[in-house]
C-alpha cells in the first residue's frame, strides 16, 4: 500500500465514480480504474461492487475510507508546512548577538520580521562572547552576530560590517567642544572601560596602546551598552562602538569620534556543518541588512 493508492481510492469515494475521481486528480479515467483494481488485488478484498457501470463501496471500503481521513489531514498539514517553510512563513529562528547590536539595532528588525511572519517562533539572546561560541558549537542557535570575530574550527565566520570607536560624554563635559577626542585627552577622566581580556577590551586597549597611552580604568564593565548607561548617569566617560549609540536611549549623550586606527568588526558566525536556513537568510538579508545604514550585505 502506498499514499498514491489511498489518494485515488479516496477520490473515487468522494467523487462517486472513476470519471469524477479522474477529474479531481487531473488524470485519465483508465488510470484510476487500473489503480483501483491493483489496490484491491493487493488488499485481497473488493472495495467496490460493480453493477451497471456504477461503483458501490463495500463496508470494508467505508471503514478504510473513514480511517484514512486522519492520514490525509496530517498529510495536508505537512504539505502546508512545507509551503510555509518554502515561503519562510513557518519554523523557528534562534540566534545570538553582542549587546552592542543586540540591544540597539536588532530589536527593530525582529519586530518587523515577526509582524510579517506571525507563525515563526524566534529565540534571541545577548550572552557573553564565550557563551556565544559554546551555544553555536552546541547547535543551540542558528547564528551569532558579534562585534569581534570568532575564531573556532567548527564555525564559519565572516565580517559583515566594520564600525568605528567613539567617545561618549555626559552633556556639558569639558571635552564636548572637541571635534575629535584623542586617547591622551582622557588621562584625567574617570574612565569606564572593559576587562582587557574581553573582545571589546582588547580592541579599546590596543587603541590606547598604539597611541602611546594606557587606560586608567575607574569602572570596569562587560558591555558597551552598560558603559553608556553609566555615562548617562554621570559616572564618567567611555569608549564604545558606534552601534551602541545608534538608538534613542542615548540621544542625551555627547558622542565624539575617537582618534584611533582600531575598529570593531561585526561578524556573522554559524556552524560549518549546518548552513544558514532560508528563514535565517531572509531575516538577515531582508530585515537586518536593510534596517539602516549600519550594514553591508552578505
Amino acid at each position: 500500500m502506498n499514499l498514491r493508492q489511498l489518494e485515488i481510492f479516496r477520490a473515487v469515494m468522494q467523487g462517486g465514480s472513476t470519471k469524477n475521481a479522474a477529474h479531481l486528480l487531473l488524470i485519465s479515467q483508465p488510470a484510476v480504474s487500473n489503480m483501483v483494481r491493483q489496490f484491491e488485488d493487493q488488499l485481497g478484498f473488493p472495495l467496490f461492487e460493480r453493477t451497471g457501470g456504477r461503483l458501490r463501496p463495500t463496508p470494508e471500503a467505508r471503514t478504510l475510507y473513514n480511517n484514512s481521513e486522519s492520514l490525509f489531514t496530517h498529510f495536508e498539514a505537512i504539505r502546508n508546512l512545507a509551503e510555509d517553510l518554502r515561503d519562510t512563513q513557518a519554523g523557528t529562528l534562534k540566534f545570538l548577538a553582542s549587546p552592542s547590536i543586540g540591544q540597539t539595532i536588532i530589536p527593530a528588525a525582529i519586530a518587523a520580521f515577526v509582524r510579517d511572519r506571525p507563525a515563526v517562533k524566534v529565540g534571541f539572546d545577548t550572552p557573553p562572547h564565550e557563551h556565544v561560541i559554546e551555544l553555536l558549537t552546541g547547535s543551540q542557535a542558528d547564528f551569532g552576530l558579534t562585534i569581534t570575530p570568532i575564531d573556532h574550527p567548527a564555525l564559519e565566520t565572516k565580517i559583515v560590517r566594520r564600525g568605528k570607536l567613539v567617545c561618549v560624554l555626559p552633556k556639558g563635559h569639558r571635552l564636548a567642544d572637541k571635534t575629535v577626542v584623542k586617547p591622551r585627552d582622557l588621562r584625567e577622566e574617570h574612565l569606564i572601560s572593559y576587562p582587557r581580556a574581553s573582545p571589546i577590551g582588547l580592541v579599546v586597549d590596543e587603541a590606547f596602546r598604539t597611541s602611546g597611552e594606557f587606560q586608567h580604568i575607574n569602572i570596569n564593565v562587560r558591555f558597551c551598552y552598560t558603559a553608556c548607561t553609566l555615562v548617562n548617569a554621570g559616572a564618567g566617560v567611555a569608549i564604545v562602538d558606534e552601534f551602541t549609540v545608534s538608538v534613542e536611549s542615548f540621544k542625551e549623550l555627547v558622542v565624539r569620534p575617537f582618534k584611533s586606527n582600531m575598529d570593531v568588526k561585526v561578524s556573522l558566525s554559524y556552524p560549518r556543518l549546518r548552513p544558514l536556513s532560508r528563514l535565517a537568510l531572509t531575516f538577515l538579508e531582508d530585515y537586518l541588512w536593510k534596517s539602516g545604514a549600519f550594514w553591508d550585505k552578505l
